[in-house]
């Protein structure tokens, strides 16, 4: 799968990356597992590239990086992690939460700065997430 491209609209989420990311146990395995320090928060991208989403399809049956939520309560989860490189510039990862229910079509990603405002990108603008592993 490496080399292999997602390729989606940039979307605003439902703001619970910005906590997410910033949780010790969370920066603690982003860092020591995927070899980043999370910048406060994820972007969100909507595949909506036709050929995109067989690849996305196929990456989330794969194992990738495991980060192991040690809580229990109701907004906790465990996720799987993929490393990438975001429209060929900023290295990140792909974080998906392993949770019932979450958007088939949505991609979360983390990168040590504000992707946002590296690229001066906003909602519905086109990002390319090429897979690292």
């Amino acid at each position: 799968m490496k080399g292999e491209q997602l390729v989606g609209r940039l979307a605003t989420g439902i703001g619970m990356g910005t906590t997410f990311t910033q949780l010790d146990w969370a920066k603690a395995q982003f860092r020591d597992r995927v070899g980043i320090d999370p910048f406060p928060g994820t972007i969100n991208v909507i595949v909506d590239d036709p050929d995109s989403m067989p690849v996305w399809v196929r990456l989330k049956r794969t194992d990738g990086i495991h980060m192991d939520n040690p809580n229990d309560g109701p907004h906790d989860c465990d996720a799987k992690c993929w490393p990438v490189s975001i429209n060929g510039e900023i290295d990140g990862a792909i974080v998906y939460p392993l949770v019932d229910g979450y958007p088939s079509a949505q991609i979360e990603v983390i990168a040590a700065i504000g992707v946002r405002d590296a690229f001066q990108i906003e909602d519905g603008d086109t990002v390319t997430l090429t897979l690292k592993g």
